[in-house]
C-alpha cells in the first residue's frame, strides 16, 4: 500500500504505465473525431495554381501606374474550374470568377464592385500592386510540408485538406476497449426487482457516457455484490479482455469495502491507494502486467470527479494523444466558494464567459453524491489545500474537461 498521493503526482505516476493502443486503417469518412497514428505530408502544392479569391478581373497592374480610370479591353471569361485560353497584355483583362486560375500575364485582380464594366470593358478606377488580390499556389501548403502529427485528431478542417491531398484513408488509433465495473450489494440493475435500501446503479450510464465522450468504447462487467470473489472474478476477466479497468465502489475502509483486496486477489498490484483531494479521494490504482485498473468511489460524484482528474488522462494517452494531460489555465471564480479547505478540493463547474473575459462557475451544489452537478460541467477548479473562503474573482487553476 503506496501513502496517499498529490492528484497530479499519482496522474503523472499512471502515465508512465500507458502506451497507446495498437492503429488501424480506416477509410477518412469513418475516421472523424479519432487520433493519427502516423505522421500526414502533402504530396502537392496546395492551391495547386494561382487563382482568384472574388469575382472580378485578372489584368497587368502596371495598367494602373498612369492616368487613372483606365480602361481595359475585356478577352474572354473563365468561371472557376475552367481554364484560361487567352494571355493577359498591356491594355487588356480576363474576367475571373472565385475560384478561377489567374490567366497567364495577369498579376492582380480587382473585384467587380471596384470597376465599372460593359460586357466588353472594365474600368479600373485606382492603383493595384503585383500580387494584388490572389491566392498564390502553394499559399496553404507546398508539397512536403507536414500536414498533420502522430495524436493530432482528424477534424474537419483536416480531413478536407486530406482529401485535396489524394488521401482516402488514414492510420488512426483504435478506440480503447475500457472494462466498467460497478460494486455494491446497494444497487439496483435496470429491470430487476428493488427492495428496500437499494438505491439505482446511476454510475453505469454515467461512465458508460463519459467513456463514450472520451473516444473510448465501454465494457460493462456487471454489479458484482460486496464480495471479494465475485469482485476479484470481475476484474480477472476485464483485465483480460479490455485495455483498462474502471470500477466503482468498495475503496473506502468499512468491512465491505473489499475492492483493493480483490485486485490483488485477481493478481494485480497496487500502485496507488488514496489521494489527497476532496471529493474523490477514497481510490486505488493497480497494474497487472502492462494494464491498469482505476478503482474509484461508490459516491457517483467523487468517483467522476477522480475519473476527470486522473483517469481521463491515462485514457487520452491510451487514445494516442502524447502527453495526455488535461488542458489548465488559470481563471477568476465567477461566484465564491464559502467553505475554508483542508485538503485540494476540486469543484465541479463550467469554464463561461461573462463580460468578455473567462469566469469558472462552480456547480450549486458540491456534495459527493450530487451526480447532477456534472451536468453541462466542462471543468474542474481547484482550491489549494489550506484555503479559506475564497471570494468571487479569486483567480485559481482550473483543469479543462471538455464535455
Amino acid at each position: 500500500m503506496e501513502h496517499p498521493m498529490e492528484w497530479r503526482q499519482a496522474r503523472d505516476l499512471l502515465l508512465k504505465h500507458i502506451q497507446p493502443v495498437e492503429a488501424e486503417l480506416l477509410p477518412l469518412s469513418q475516421a472523424t473525431g479519432r487520433l493519427l497514428a502516423s505522421p500526414q505530408w502533402a504530396s502537392s502544392d496546395m492551391p495547386p495554381f494561382d487563382r482568384s479569391p472574388y469575382d472580378g478581373y485578372a489584368f497587368q497592374s502596371g495598367d494602373t501606374k498612369g492616368k487613372l480610370p483606365v480602361t481595359l479591353q475585356v478577352l474572354e471569361e473563365v468561371p472557376a474550374g475552367a481554364v484560361p485560353t487567352q494571355t493577359v497584355v498591356p491594355g487588356t483583362a480576363v474576367k475571373v470568377l472565385t475560384g478561377a486560375p489567374i490567366p497567364p500575364g495577369a498579376d492582380a485582380v480587382t473585384k467587380f464592385e471596384e470597376t465599372r464594366f460593359s460586357p466588353d470593358t472594365v474600368t479600373l478606377l485606382r492603383r493595384y500592386e503585383a500580387g494584388e488580390n490572389m491566392i498564390r499556389r502553394g499559399e496553404d501548403l507546398r508539397a512536403g510540408d507536414q500536414l498533420a502529427s502522430p495524436g493530432q485528431r482528424l477534424d474537419p478542417g483536416l480531413a478536407g485538406a486530406l482529401w485535396a491531398q489524394g488521401a482516402r484513408e488514414v492510420a488512426v488509433y483504435r478506440r480503447p476497449r475500457v472494462g466498467l465495473i460497478t460494486t455494491g450489494s446497494e444497487l439496483q440493475e435496470p429491470g430487476t426487482p428493488g427492495r428496500m435500501g437499494q438505491i439505482p446503479n446511476s454510475n453505469r450510464p454515467a461512465f458508460e457516457a463519459a467513456l463514450k465522450l472520451a473516444g473510448a468504447e465501454p465494457v460493462y462487467y456487471g454489479a458484482p455484490g460486496d464480495d471479494c470473489d465475485a469482485i476479484a472474478s470481475a476484474l480477472s476477466v476485464a483485465w483480460q479482455e479490455t485495455d483498462l479497468v474502471i470500477t466503482t465502489g468498495g475503496v473506502s475502509v468499512g468491512d465491505y469495502d473489499l475492492t483493493p483486496a480483490a485486485l490483488e486477489q485477481a493478481g494485480g498490484t497496487i500502485a496507488v491507494q488514496n489521494l489527497l483531494m476532496k471529493p474523490g479521494g477514497k481510490c486505488c490504482f493497480g497494474r497487472q502486467g502492462k494494464k491498469l485498473a482505476c478503482c474509484l468511489s461508490g459516491n457517483p460524484a467523487s468517483a467522476m470527479t477522480c475519473f476527470y482528474a486522473v483517469v481521463l488522462p491515462l485514457l487520452r494517452k491510451l487514445s494516442g494523444q502524447p502527453e495526455g494531460r488535461l488542458p489548465e489555465l488559470t481563471v477568476p471564480l465567477g461566484a465564491d466558494y464559502p467553505k475554508a479547505s483542508h485538503q485540494t478540493r476540486l469543484l465541479r463547474g463550467r469554464l463561461t464567459i461573462v463580460n468578455d473575459g473567462l469566469v469558472f462557475m462552480p456547480a450549486p451544489s458540491q456534495s459527493n453524491g450530487a451526480l447532477h452537478s456534472l451536468a453541462d460541467a466542462n471543468a474542474l477548479g481547484e482550491i489549494p489545500a489550506g484555503s479559506p473562503p475564497m471570494k468571487a474573482g479569486t483567480l485559481i487553476q482550473i483543469s479543462y474537461i471538455g464535455m
